[in-house]
């Protein structure tokens, strides 16, 4: 217990990378710990019997290969078998053996190379854990300040923009719980990303005869899928208040598609409102229009919405390197209208009890 917590300092896990990445120090130290080794052992000649040969040896072959590594303590046990073999195993200082010694020496660098060995490799754990925790906590702080930014932001126009603190409550409950949502998606795929037909499902779950939704297998990456799920947030909004979801006829077709474009994939998003009722752009610019526009550009190259009186249509266009958690593109992406999408089957199978809850004008 005591050695464990003694690597809890991250002090002294510092010094040893410190002190690893100069080798020739490294490869110094351990000669010099031989050499210190052999002093002690002379002054200890007559304490000492001639069966404990490397008695002093043994501690300097631990203390290189926790603080320099396996190869320094190697080096360290090998420069140790030969001063201790030549010095104290009879007869003194000659590179013949008597009889018997040899079993001491070989099971001393036996034994020797067993410590090496174990504990350079506790200690490259040690330190291999001790990166992956820094890591992480490098991880935990970007995400957090990016998070607060974003919270911030909704805070912060909501109330600006909200005509009465009712409002303004309301509308901060649905937003931060969408990004609630999909904060958890991210976490429980370790931050790898979140598949955007799930950010989807979860926001229009109530609506699985009126909404299909194909091509949009992509796991987003951390950023584009707090934006995403806000986008869809204010879209999902807009239509159950005016547009087509506030019709038991209306319909909502949401598409993704990749295409190729100078060498460079693009991600398509195309959301298309029919069978509401006839739409009218709004008169005022509120905070859902700045995420559809603003917030969207962030990522995307090309945003468009066009307030058509048969139905709204939202699409934009952004790199798929600069949205995509990981470089393999879905095999769901294939653009297919036609095709099932995993989203329509969650939404199929969504619970008609849960209600979308919409408060604010796009």
């Amino acid at each position: 217990m005591l050695f464990a917590h003694a690597f809890d300092k991250p002090n002294l896990l510092g010094r040893i990378r410190r002190f690893r990445k100069n080798a020739a120090w490294v490869y110094g130290s351990a000669i010099g710990i031989v050499a210190v080794a052999t002093l002690v052992r002379l002054a200890l000649h007559h304490e000492l019997l001639t069966t404990a040969p490397f008695t002093t040896y043994s501690l300097a072959v631990l203390c290189s290969a926790l603080a320099g590594g396996f190869w320094p303590g190697m080096v360290t046990l090998a420069a140790s078998v030969v001063a201790g073999s030549i010095l104290f195993l009879p007869p003194a200082f000659s590179v013949a053996l008597a009889d018997g010694a040899g079993w001491t020496l070989l099971m001393f660098a036996l034994f020797g190379s067993i410590n090496v060995v174990l504990i350079s490799g506790l200690i490259a754990s040690i330190l291999l854990h001790d990166e992956h925790q820094q890591f992480l906590f490098g991880e935990l702080r970007h995400r957090s300040r990016n998070l607060f930014a974003v919270v911030q932001s909704i805070v912060s126009r909501t109330i600006v923009e909200s005509q009465t603190l009712s409002e303004a409550k309301q509308a901060l409950e649905t937003r931060l719980a969408t990004l609630a949502r999909t904060h958890a998606m991210l976490a429980d795929s370790g931050w790898m990303g979140a598949p955007l037909d799930q950010i989807v499902s979860e926001e229009l779950m109530s609506f699985a005869n009126q909404v299909s939704c194909v091509g949009c297998g992509l796991i987003l990456n951390t950023p584009a899928a707090q934006t995403f799920a806000l986008i869809i947030h204010e879209l999902a909004t807009n239509a159950v208040k005016h547009g087509a979801l506030s019709r038991p006829e209306g319909q909502v077709t949401i598409v993704g598609r990749i295409e190729a474009s100078k060498g460079n994939n693009l991600f398509q998003f195309a959301w298309t409102e029919v069978g509401g009722p006839p739409v009218e752009a709004p008169r005022r610019r509120g905070f859902g229009s700045s995420i559809l526009s603003g917030m969207a550009k962030r990522f995307a190259q090309n945003v468009d919405m066009d307030y058509r009186p048969e139905g709204l249509t939202y699409e934009l266009q952004a790199s798929l390197a600069s949205i995509q958690a990981s470089h393999e593109v879905n095999s769901t992406l294939d653009g297919g209208i036609g095709n099932t999408s995993p989203t329509n089957a969650r939404l199929a199978n969504a619970p008609r009890d849960l209600r979308l809850s919409a408060f604010n004008d796009v």
